[in-house]
Parts: C-alpha cells; structure tokens; sequence
C-alpha cells in the first residue's frame, strides 16, 4: 500500500515535469548551447526586482544548480525523469501517505499545472486513510511554510480539511537526491548555467522548483500558437520565482490564446485573492474554461453560481 501511494504522487510529478520539458525540446539545446558561458542569476525574489513579497519566508544568499548539455555529456538527464525517479526512491512506509507535487507557500499543482485546492487534495487523500496511515506527508517545495504572518501553511490547511489528521510539509526550496532523501534551502539567488530546459549530470540531486520553473526564462519567445507553454510559464512564475501576480497575468495571457487549464487558474487565484472585482474576473474566466472544453472550470463555476444564489435567497429571507 505505502509503494502504490508513494508511486501514484510521484507519477503527478513525472508527468508535470515531462509535459514542461517536451514542449520547449525544439529550442531548448540551441538555448543551453548559446547561454552556456554564462552564470545566470535565475532566481531573484528581491521585491524591487520582481515586485514580489517574499519577506516572510526568510530568504537570503545564493545557491547554484548543477546543470549539464545533453548534447556535450551522455551523463546529462532531463531533470524531469531525475524527478520521478528520485521520488520512487523515498522511503516506504505504511504510516504514511507521500505526495509529491509542485507547490508554493500559497498553493499547490497537480501533474498537469492546474491549481490544486486544499479540498481537492483533501479528497484525494481521504479515501486512503485506511487506519493504518498516521500521516500525510507533502512533498512539495514550502508546504510546510506560512505563506505570511497569522495564515497557516498548506500543510495546515489540509489537516485541517482532513478534521485534524496529521499534515506535515516541507520548509523551502525541495531537493531531492538519487535515493530519495531530501533537504530544502531558503536561498535569494538561483544560480545554474543556460537559460533552457533543466538537464542535470547523473546522479546529481535535483532542485525541484526548477524543473517547473523554467519555461518563465523563454516565455518572451513564446509565439500566439502555443498556449499550453505560455501557461506552463505562467505556474513557473508562481513555483520558482514565488511571484502571484506575474503568474495571474501571465495565466491571463494563456487563458486569452485559448489554454484552459490557465482559464482555470486564473480564476482560481482571482477566487483566493478576493480583492474588489476578482470575483467577477473569476467568474468570466470560469466562462473561458468551459467555452475551451475544460469540466473543472464547468464544475467551478456551477458551484460558484449555486453560491451566489445561496447568499441572495439568504439576503431577500432576512
């Protein structure tokens, strides 16, 4: 049971990151090639920078990934399959149920990069607790981590869902080695060489915000014919660089060329902000998604009516 539940999370991290790392393939080499010489600050989470505000999380000096050419060294892997396969490793455990997953301080992403919410996740995990599990590990990049002063952690939030069952999660950045051990850093700058898809040398840890994070580093290549990469950009932005509201415009955009999976997200992140007009702009961006095919965003928008009408019978019965 503990190897099926393990597998089943980590194949969610396999197919996000394979999904990321086929998309760019036809420009990915020419793009680690011409970068190659050059150490490259990817991550900078400074909020004049980036606008973003990160200050809660405690970030502080640089790190750097060690990176390879497919094309120079036979040694080299996509850090993608590195991924998946340094997550079979993890150890097993009866009393645990592991998911692996792209996350931040604020939110979580399943294998497709669509936003995973704490009921979703909490629904997913319930039917598992078969008596034998005692806690719930997610193994995603800050689960463990108060987005910001007085907001409780994803890990938290999810116990909580669960009615108190015992969440834990991690405190930073997730690295993860061959046999399955993991560390997290806190770190301001990202430093790695090349600017394309995330190759690694063999049996190199693998940092794994990167392995979804960078798509943002072509985005300004990214042509109006190719929606699904733009959205794929869109949740870099939110996992490796921790920047929301780069990621919201950046989803928007996917959304506008036809990318419902972005639609989703999108009003998702509108819904959880809550600020004057989201709820409008979320609710136009659900109409996106089901005009684009996509049930969840159908599915989502069916309730947030249904809660709509809720709130009025309320008001015209008081």
């Amino acid at each position: 049971m503990a190897s099926r539940r393990r597998s089943a999370a980590a194949a969610r991290v396999g197919r996000a990151s394979t999904c990321a790392a086929s998309t760019l393939a036809s420009f990915a080499p020419q793009a680690i090639v011409a970068m190659k010489p050059i150490l490259l600050a990817l991550c900078l989470f400074s909020p004049a920078a980036l606008a973003c505000d990160t200050s809660h999380l405690g970030l502080s000096g640089s790190l750097k990934v060690e990176t390879c050419s497919p094309q120079e060294s036979s040694d080299c892997i996509n850090a993608a399959q590195a991924l998946y396969e340094y997550s079979e490793a993890i150890a097993d455990s009866d009393a645990l149920f592991t998911i692996a997953l792209q996350a931040n301080p604020w939110r979580m992403y399943d294998g497709q990069m669509r936003i995973l919410t704490v009921e979703d996740l909490a629904d997913t995990i319930r039917p598992q607790l078969d008596g034998k599990v005692e806690r719930v590990e997610l193994i995603g990049s800050w689960t463990g981590v108060s987005p910001a002063p007085g907001v409780p952690s994803l890990a938290e939030r999810v116990s909580k869902a669960l009615g108190g069952f015992p969440v834990t999660g991690e405190d930073g950045f997730l690295w993860l080695s061959q046999d399955g051990t993991r560390r997290t850093t806190r770190q301001a700058f990202t430093l790695r060489e090349g600017a394309g898809a995330y190759f690694l040398p063999k049996n190199a840890d693998v940092f794994s915000p990167l392995v979804a994070g960078w798509p943002a580093f072509v985005q300004e290549r990214v042509g109006s014919d190719d929606p699904e990469l733009m959205m794929l950009a869109a949740a870099a932005w939110d996992v490796f660089f921790l920047c929301p509201d780069k990621a919201l415009a950046s989803f928007e955009q996917a959304a506008a060329m036809g990318n419902a999976i972005a639609a989703y997200n999108a009003a998702t992140m509108r819904l959880e902000r809550d600020a004057d007009g989201d709820r409008d702009a979320a609710i136009k961006l659900l109409e996106r998604g089901v005009e684009l095919g996509d049930d969840r965003s159908r599915s989502r928008l069916k309730a947030e009516r249904a809660g709509e009408r809720s709130v009025r019978m309320g008001k015209a019965s008081s």
